[in-house]
């Protein structure tokens, strides 16, 4: 599978107008990579806080960020969330994820959001290589 960026990803992506634009940071030697943001209220679901397929979408995407550390392109496989509290819209959260695994194909990661130093929710995903 061949895949390519156009720069429009919901997330990241910088020419996406409706887009999160998230500066997603990745530390190579630690295999991780993370962000921090302020959700708009335009994404709640319930009344404050952010739609839960709103977090799946960012811890997602860190995981992706966190797999292509091991040098390869990565997609999504699989995606486990949990939700543990509400997030509320329009405060700052950090969004971080890790390499915990990797085999020739397959690369393991576990994510996570915190708001002050409180963890909200977390994911762990299996990220499918699809290039080197």
């Amino acid at each position: 599978m061949e895949v390519s960026d156009n720069q429009c990803c919901f997330v990241c992506g910088p020419d996406n107008p409706v887009g999160f634009k998230a500066r997603i940071e990745v530390d190579q030697d630690k295999r991780s990579a993370q962000c921090t943001l302020a959700v708009a209220a335009e994404y709640q679901g319930w009344q404050g806080m952010v739609h839960g397929g709103i977090i799946s979408a960012l811890l997602d995407e860190v995981s992706a960020y966190a797999g292509m550390t091991v040098g390869s392109t990565v997609v999504t496989g699989e995606l486990t969330t949990r939700f543990l509290k509400p997030v509320p819209v329009e405060q700052e959260i950090n969004v971080s994820a890790q390499v915990v695994k990797q085999t020739r194909r397959v690369v393991m990661v576990v994510a996570q959001l915190v708001m002050q130093g409180q963890l909200l929710a977390s994911a762990e995903a299996k990220m499918i290589v699809v290039r080197s």
